[in-house]
């Protein structure tokens, strides 16, 4: 018997999806049978992703998702192309690792505006969108790192972004009811998703350093496709139910090492 998933036929936008968590979250939507609009900055690698998956149930739209103006032409693509929006998965994260007060201002505007103003523009244009097509689904990708002070060092700003994320989401979900659109909060431990590439060399042994300092293990990680179903089956419940909060996390002790080292190399 094949399997009826609710996701099935539903339009649903994904940000960050040329990578990491937003690819893998893009793989399992079009596994239920999901259209997925693929919104990520890099055209090259939106492309390059999207030529192993289904041209007829994805179309890819570059655009800085911190810029509002441009988030909005984005909507306006997918609705001329689908018709609807029923769901959307707010993905973007931004990692710096830096000692409080040594980070520079403009580091600190990034962090804010991708890992939380992006989210809030993207509700934004999404809710009167959901209202006309009779509700949805938003999913706001937060960090374990909120709640787990374990998953790495120096992560301040990236974590008081995502926490405000967490409380913007709270909000939000009792403003939207009333319209039938779900909102829940997904919370990912560590995952194996290269961003530590975005981190300054200079600064890493200190943050390595700190971490250590917190014991010699952490709860390991895991791969993208274990978030990326986690995040799908968020959209498989019925109408007018939804997890409001979810938190996926590793959990095999394991010896601290740098990103490139452990994701290969996890010990019990």
């Amino acid at each position: 018997m094949t399997h009826e998933w609710r996701v099935q036929d539903q339009v649903i936008i994904v940000t960050g999806a040329s990578k990491g968590i937003g690819l893998a979250t893009v793989q399992a939507l079009l596994a239920r049978g999901a259209k997925v609009a693929m919104f990520a900055r890099g055209e090259t690698a939106l492309q390059a992703a999207a030529a192993t998956l289904d041209a007829a149930r994805v179309m890819t739209i570059a655009v800085d998702v911190s810029d509002r103006a441009a988030l909005e032409a984005a909507f306006d693509a997918v609705i001329a192309k689908w018709a609807r929006i029923d769901g959307l998965v707010n993905n973007v994260g931004f990692q710096f690792a830096r000692r409080i007060e040594l980070s520079p201002e403009a580091e600190m505007r990034k962090l804010v505006d991708l890992n939380f103003f992006s989210a809030v523009f993207a509700c934004q244009l999404a809710i009167p969108r959901m209202r006309a097509g009779g509700g949805g689904r938003i999913v706001n990708v937060s960090s374990a790192s909120v709640r787990n002070d374990n998953e790495f060092a120096h992560m301040a700003l990236y974590s008081s972004s995502k926490a405000a994320l967490d409380h913007f989401t709270a909000e939000l979900r009792g403003e939207v009811k009333r319209d039938n659109i779900m909102v829940t909060l997904f919370s990912p431990g560590a995952v194996a998703t290269g961003s530590i590439a975005n981190f300054d060399p200079a600064v890493l042994p200190d943050a390595m350093g700190a971490w250590l300092e917190k014991g010699a293990q952490f709860d390991g990680a895991v791969q993208p496709d274990v978030m990326g179903e986690a995040l799908a089956g968020c959209f498989e419940y019925p109408p007018g139910v939804a997890v409001e909060f979810i938190e996926v996390r590793p959990n095999v002790p394991t010896l601290k090492l740098l990103e490139n080292d452990w994701k290969n190399e996890q010990k019990v």
